[in-house]
């Protein structure tokens, strides 16, 4: 064999070893705020600081529609109570908006809600900020309601880049969901099980149920992707086997035998023994709990799944969500552990 072909032979190697090779990325961690009221505390910014986090995701407003009036309107404002410090980290405001609010909506309507939220924006003590970012689990039905909204919204806030949460479900199905007008999308891994069925051990994240959207998903979404990973818990309270309430987090006391009876052998279900008060809720007596959570262990699992997804090559892994009652479950070194299987995937 010739110098000639020999080096040819050698630069078709190293192509095909590069091709074989899965792409390494760069990964940013980052942080949703999902609280109505902004006042970051030490421990949370020294965890931020530890993670070498430097966006946040802070939730602005939840829009919804009022159930006795049929009217438009926020449910919550943001209340910032310091923003001292606060510029340290790059700001991208979010906005809750539930899916109801695009069933039935008229143009005029859409053009009026684009004006309030744009009003609400400009007026924001967290201007200025680069992005934008609409949190809605629209539908087939709603999707051309929603989407024009994001238009008009592109319209009205030219120099933004506005971005958009997406569900497993429409990743998985763009073909009938569509994919949102917007720049890039953070894929919501997490919320995979029926949260209304008692059955359900954890509806917050379950890798038997996430993995199928992964397998058989388009080989790439049409727009950028990031990725967010549930750092949160919740207890959900079940009242004549129908679900009730939503408890955020996991309150201490459900392990008081005088109050809950643990139904054994998943300790995670509780049954309440007489009527008692729960973080503020009046529970009665048979009302049924479930307690929700995400181990450190389920957490890199995920991370590991999640890597599989054809992500954009500099991502933004966002934790959700900022609470220091729950940062001291997730050191920082497990962040950056999931951080590195985001980096490196492996490949199935």
């Amino acid at each position: 064999m010739n110098r000639f072909l020999f080096l040819f032979f050698i630069t078709l190697l190293i192509l095909h070893l590069n091709c074989c090779q899965t792409p390494q990325r760069s990964v940013a961690p980052a942080f949703y705020h999902w609280q109505t009221t902004l006042d970051i505390t030490q421990t949370e910014s020294d965890y931020l600081d530890a993670i070498g986090c430097k966006k946040l995701y802070v939730k602005v407003l939840d829009i919804g529609v009022n159930d006795v009036s049929g009217a438009i309107e926020p449910f919550s404002h943001l209340e910032i109570k310091d923003t001292t410090g606060l510029y340290k980290w790059e700001i991208t405001p979010a906005i809750f908006i539930t899916n109801a609010v695009f069933k039935n909506i008229s143009a005029e309507k859409t053009d009026w809600l684009v004006g309030k939220i744009v009003e609400t924006c400009k007026a924001s003590p967290l201007q200025p900020f680069r992005e934008l970012q609409f949190d809605c689990d629209w539908t087939a039905s709603t999707r051309q309601a929603f989407f024009l909204f994001l238009k008009k919204m592109k319209q009205a806030l030219p120099d933004t880049r506005l971005s958009a949460t997406i569900r497993l479900h429409q990743y998985k199905f763009p073909d009938k969901t569509g994919v949102p007008p917007v720049s890039r999308g953070m894929l919501m891994f997490y919320n995979t099980g029926d949260i209304e069925s008692e059955e359900t051990v954890n509806s917050i994240i379950n890798l038997h149920d996430a993995i199928k959207y992964v397998q058989g998903a388009p080989a790439r979404y049409p727009i950028p992707l990031d990725l967010a990973l549930p750092v949160f818990s919740w207890t959900l309270v079940f009242r004549e086997g129908v679900f009730w309430k939503i408890i955020n987090g996991v309150p201490a006391d459900v392990h008081d035998t005088t109050r809950f009876k643990g139904m054994s052998p998943d300790v995670s279900h509780f049954e309440v023994n007489k009527a008692t008060f729960l973080s503020g809720h009046y529970l009665r007596p048979g009302d049924r709990l479930r307690v929700e959570a995400v181990s450190p262990g389920l957490l890199l699992e995920t991370a590991q799944l999640a890597g599989q997804v054809h992500l954009a090559e500099q991502v933004t892994v966002a934790f959700f969500h900022l609470d220091s009652t729950i940062l001291r479950h997730y050191s920082p070194q497990l962040i950056d552990s999931i951080c590195q299987k985001i980096t490196f995937p492996e490949k199935n």
